[in-house]
């Protein structure tokens, strides 16, 4: 069976624009992952666990599609943004070996735009860059929603 699909383009531009006492600041950023087939788009509830003892799994990725996982061979892009209006977010970037977690506040959003990371406890030189293979949440104080788009080729 062949494919009906076309890959296409993805464009992700940044803009910032700032005024400070009359003087403008910010510049505006392109970036073009090129021939990509497959992107998955999402608005889901995350649970909140204070106590972080249980993570809401967004997405894994490993060596083949399948229900739940993207193949990391042709990643591209990641983005996450916390849908709520007053509580934050914690999100677990699992890799090879290692996680590394971030604060997203109501509101904000956080990419990822390659899909290797190092995460060292105590150090501060980088190792070996290793593939993600799973990113999960928690809503720390109450539930939130969360909208993500994750782009492979």
């Amino acid at each position: 069976m062949a494919t009906t699909v076309t890959a296409e383009n993805l464009t992700v531009t940044i803009t910032e624009s700032y005024t400070l006492n009359g003087v403008s600041y910010g510049n505006t950023m392109n970036k073009t992952y090129t021939n990509n087939g497959e992107v998955y788009q999402r608005v889901m509830a995350i649970a909140a666990d204070g106590g972080r003892s249980s993570w809401t799994n967004i997405i894994n990725f490993g060596a083949a599609d399948s229900a739940g996982q993207a193949d990391i061979t042709n990643y591209k892009y990641f983005r996450i943004t916390n849908l709520d209006d007053t509580n934050f977010l914690e999100l677990r970037v699992t890799g090879t070996a290692d996680s590394f977690f971030v604060k997203i506040k109501a509101g904000e959003s956080f990419l990822l735009m390659d899909n290797e990371i190092d995460a060292i406890a105590s150090s501060t030189t980088i190792g070996t860059l290793t593939d993600i293979t799973q990113i999960a949440a928690n809503a720390n104080t109450d539930g939130v929603d969360i909208e993500f788009i994750a782009v492979t080729g």
